[in-house]
């Protein structure tokens, strides 16, 4: 057999059950090869072993040796899903696993932090301590068997060294002769001693040592025997030569771990841990610096990433060691082998999750949690092990399995998880046309064997919310969309179910979302169908009615006046808080509760730190990195805290290859933020043919980031010049000239926004800056005012800061005017707000501080919850007057506000977090306006000049703490 030959042979060994795409390099003698299973759609690796061990081994002891091994379901374990063998071909199939191996990183990295190798450590040794209880021992621990997926340890080739040893035993047991070779199964370098001498009893002490070596590897960056030269000198030292300590090498080793890795790597197996669970042990309690006082979010680079992926992927993969939720269930897909039934076994976990959910005190895991969470197959063991990880006390599996041409045969079986007793099992028959009806009896049966052993009362069937299964198979196709943020492939299947089915209201919410993520927040079509769908949660679980009523929620919002606004975000963010606290490992839950917070998160009473909203979506990320709906906002935001942490965040997003709308825009600015690419031609040509879409996303996503080459100023110009949009927001020109005004402003390029769109704010705030008069500004203003195009609030603010109150009391007889004529331009509640925000700023005008604040403090702010510049003024009031925590909580409380007065309202949180001795803060917020407006008009260039002041003060430990308060 030829190396040319091989892909071509395996083809047709393989048959129709796997496609070869592509062959992988790095698997030594093997060969591995990049396939797709056809029956699941998914991509996995096949294995072919080398002629030198197939000519070697019994192929029917093999692939029952790998049957046994199949059975290890474990989250630090790649399983083997399958093997085959044809001729002497010999191969087995396991997942394809994105990432690198540990030999991979450590050829780029050499050393690794003490952190890292040491849970890369815990992580491998929980895997063994599985399988050793399971009688199996790996035999092949190293570098090249450890995957690093997203961060975290996955053992690959577990099982394969058992059977082909047994399956030689097994030929030598039929007479064939074995002397071809004489290959001892396991690679020289991390054979333990006895390995090595070519004992045949060895046991789990041998893949202790050769994990010892390992960790030495990843601590040391070398091999304590690598300079042994000959594989026989390396047999040699392994049998003879003591390692020396790690801690010489490496003097950051914490001594316990270095104890641990001494102890690992005794010659005598009976010197070694016992067992892994005792390694394992040794290395958690070991202080590795993973533990103890947190630090500020995004003060360290690698906090970021551990919020983001790896988190997600270590509490995926740990089982959990607290107490089992008793009313919690997680239902795993159901094998399918049929392609008819293809859809079901995700589909299966949504219907039946659904139906569980709210039956009696029963909640159920989140699909989406379930589905990233599950790499077994349908069996007790795995169950148990997705009920551990997700902290369910009873887990759900089954099967699918065609019978006949038309008719399906369901069996689900009932797990504690806890004592690892199956409750009870289920089979149920019905048409393959009747999928929703066989759900819920699976439901009931399921209900019926849990309720022998306790009370449950009154269960609703079928709680998905619809009784069509049309509906439902679109829905479940469109949930699998919206799950990877294909937004126009969701609502083309939402369309299907809605209209098989209007009553479908949790089809209806996410339809809404869906659009909302396309059309905007304005979208008609969007904002009816979250509204419509609030009339339609009879019989619909708990869960998916929280769901639908916070869809309602937020599309009242988007149209809600001031005078309400207050209440209505009030109960959108008790029923966001709700859904997580009820369901606090789902991770669309902590999404809608971040999107909540990312669009209503503002305003005194209901303002959320924009911290605090990209750790909501950390937390969605974290149960589900796959979710990729949780990264978009989360990139706009960690932009703001520098270039690094927003591209982790973007790279993280791309590499779940996304299709939506803002994914092309996405990857041109993952280019501008790479600094080896912003400035080549290739990156130009992207610019020079990008739509105005592609480029009005990728300045979306970046309009908080203070690069020095101003990003989002350079795209803005770029939409200015009349690029094509496909969008109708982008194609609109007043629209677009709004947002590249937005973001020139924002940069402190006033007196370009102005050329681009004159707004009254902008006009208002370069009368400020003193970039136009005052008289042009105010007469624009009063007749915006008088059309009703312009809030009467907002420019009695901007009056305000100019200490101006000839303005203020035209408004005042302007407003009092209007409010007496038949159809005001506005609620009389906004009336009321208005006079007594103009009799505060008149008392202000007075030099009548302690009587301004007062005035202040009785607004009636819930009538007008967006008069932004009001709030700032209140806080440097306060502060003026010593009062600075007062100040700080309304600065935190405001939030995100628009341009240039958010950047302006973070230039006052420096100033009061200084006063208050939090210099994390101060230098936080100083930095950030100081690269804003570096490159500003003269006024804002001012305010960044000032703010790098109060950087460099703050460098200095001698510095008075003391700063006078002015206006900027």
């Amino acid at each position: 057999m030829t190396d040319l030959l091989l892909p071509a042979r395996l083809q047709t060994a393989l048959g129709d059950a796997y496609l070869l795409e592509r062959e992988l390099g790095g698997g030594g003698m093997s060969r591995l090869f990049v396939a797709t299973e056809r029956s699941l759609n998914r991509q996995v690796v096949i294995k072919v072993l080398p002629p030198e061990l197939t000519s070697e081994v019994s192929a029917a002891r093999f692939k029952k040796e790998i049957e046994v091994a199949a059975q290890l379901q474990h989250p630090h374990i790649v399983p083997i899903l399958a093997a085959g063998s044809d001729d002497d071909l010999l191969w087995y199939v396991m997942p394809y696993v994105q990432g690198e191996s540990l030999r991979h990183k450590l050829k780029a990295s050499g050393k690794l932090p003490v952190r890292d190798a040491v849970r890369i450590l815990v992580e491998v040794a929980d895997a063994l301590a599985f399988a050793h209880r399971k009688g199996i021992v790996h035999r092949d621990i190293k570098p090249e068997n450890i995957l690093l997926e997203e961060g975290h340890a996955v053992l690959a080739d577990f099982g394969v060294a058992r059977a082909i040893s047994a399956a030689r035993a097994a030929s030598t047991v039929a007479g064939e002769n074995l002397t071809g070779t004489g290959m001892s199964v396991g690679t020289p370098t991390y054979m333990s001693p006895e390995q090595a001498a070519g004992e045949s009893n060895v046991d789990a002490r041998a893949d202790i040592y050769a994990l010892g070596l390992v960790g030495y590897e990843m601590l040391a960056g070398v091999h304590p025997f690598g300079s042994s030269g000959s594989v026989q000198s390396m047999i040699v030292a392994h049998l003879t030569e003591p390692a020396p300590p790690v801690a010489k090498l490496r003097a950051d080793t914490p001594p316990a771990v270095n104890a641990a890795i001494v102890r690992a790597l005794a010659k005598l197996p009976d010197e070694r841990f016992r067992t892994a669970e005792e390694f394992r042990d040794a290395l958690e309690t070991a202080p590795t610096g993973a533990r103890g006082s947190r630090a500020p979010l995004f003060a360290v680079g690698a906090a970021v990433v551990a919020l983001l992926v790896i988190a997600g992927i270590y509490f995926s993969r740990r089982t959990r060691s607290g107490p089992l939720d008793q009313n919690l269930v997680a239902v795993a897909p159901f094998d399918v082998v049929d392609a008819d039934l293809k859809l079901w076994h995700e589909g299966m976990v949504d219907v039946l999750s659904r139906n569980l959910d709210g039956a009696g005190p029963l909640r159920t895991v989140s699909p989406t949690l379930v589905v990233r969470r599950w790499t077994g197959r349908a069996d007790k063991e795995s169950a148990r092990l997705l009920g551990r990880s997700t902290g369910a006390r009873l887990a759900v599996f089954g099967r699918l399995i065609k019978s006949g041409t038309d008719s399906v045969r369901a069996s689900a079986s009932l797990v504690d998880v806890g004592s690892g007793n199956v409750i009870g099992d289920v089979e149920r028959r019905d048409g393959l046309s009747h999928m929703d009806r066989l759900s819920d009896s699976l439901t009931v049966g399921l209900l019926r064997e849990l309720g022998k052993t306790r009370a449950l009362g009154f269960a609703q069937m079928s709680s998905v919310g619809t009784t069509s299964l049309p509906a439902l198979k679109a829905f479940l196709q469109a949930q699998q969309f919206f799950r990877q943020s294909a937004w126009d492939s969701a609502v083309a299947y939402y369309d299907k179910a809605v209209s098989s089915d209007s009553t479908f209201g949790i089809a209806m919410t996410q339809n809404g979302a869906a659009r909302g993520w396309v059309g905007g927040a304005a979208d008609s079509s969007a904002v009816d169908l979250l509204t419509r769908a609030a009339r339609y949660t009879h019989g619909l679980s708990p869960r998916d009615s929280m769901f639908v009523v916070g869809g309602a929620q937020f599309a009242k919002l988007g149209s809600s006046p001031d005078a309400v606004r207050l209440v209505d975000q009030k109960a959108l963010f008790a029923t966001t808080h709700e859904l997580v606290r009820r369901y606090p490992n789902d991770p669309e839950g902590w999404f809608l509760l971040g999107d909540a917070q990312y669009h209503w998160g503002w305003g005194q009473q209901t303002g959320v730190p924009e911290s605090q909203v990209v750790r909501t979506f950390d937390k969605a990320i974290a149960l589900d990195s796959a979710f990729t709906p949780s990264y978009i906002h989360a990139i706009e935001m960690s932009f703001r805290y520098g270039t690094a942490n927003g591209r982790r965040y973007l790279d993280a997003y791309l590499a779940k290859n996304p299709t939506d709308v803002d994914a092309e825009g996405m990857r041109l600015l993952a280019r501008l933020a790479d600094p080896a690419l912003a400035q080549t031609t290739e990156t130009q040509r992207m610019l020079d043919t990008a739509s105005a879409d592609q480029l009005q996303h990728a300045a979306s996503a970046a309009i908080e980031w203070a690069d020095s080459a101003e990003t989002t100023v350079r795209l803005a110009r770029l939409i200015a010049s009349g690029r094509k949009a496909n969008f109708a927001g982008f194609a609109d020109s007043a629209h677009r000239q709004r947002r590249v005004a937005y973001a020139l402003a924002l940069r402190g390029h006033l007196r370009e926004a102005l050329a681009v769109y004159r707004s009254p704010d902008a006009l208002l705030g370069a009368s400020i800056a003193g970039e136009i008069p005052a008289t042009e500004a105010d007469s624009a203003v009063l007749v915006a005012l008088r059309q009703g195009k312009y809030c009467a609030s907002c420019a009695i603010s901007f009056w305000g800061m100019r200490d101006d109150t000839l303005p203020i009391k035209l408004v005042m007889q302007v407003a009092d005017s209007m409010a007496k004529t038949p159809h005001p331009p506005f609620e009389a509640s906004e009336f009321t707000y208005v006079m007594a925000l103009a009799r505060t700023y008149m008392t202000l005008a007075r030099r009548d501080t302690a009587g301004a604040i007062r005035q202040f403090a009785a607004l009636p702010d819930s009538l007008c919850h967006s008069c932004g510049w009001g709030w700032i003024t209140q806080a440097m009031l306060l502060s003026s007057q010593g009062r600075d925590a007062e100040a700080a909580a309304i600065l935190d409380e405001t939030s995100v506000l628009n341009a240039p007065l958010g950047v302006l309202a973070e230039f006052q949180r420096g100033r009061v977090a200084e006063k208050l001795g939090d210099k994390p803060r101060a230098r936080d917020a100083y930095a950030f306006v100081g690269d804003m407006w570096q490159n500003g008009d003269p006024y804002f260039k001012q305010i960044s000049d000032q703010a790098r002041a109060g950087l460099k003060r703050l460098s200095d430990e001698n510095a008075s703490t003391k700063i006078p308060l002015k206006k900027p």
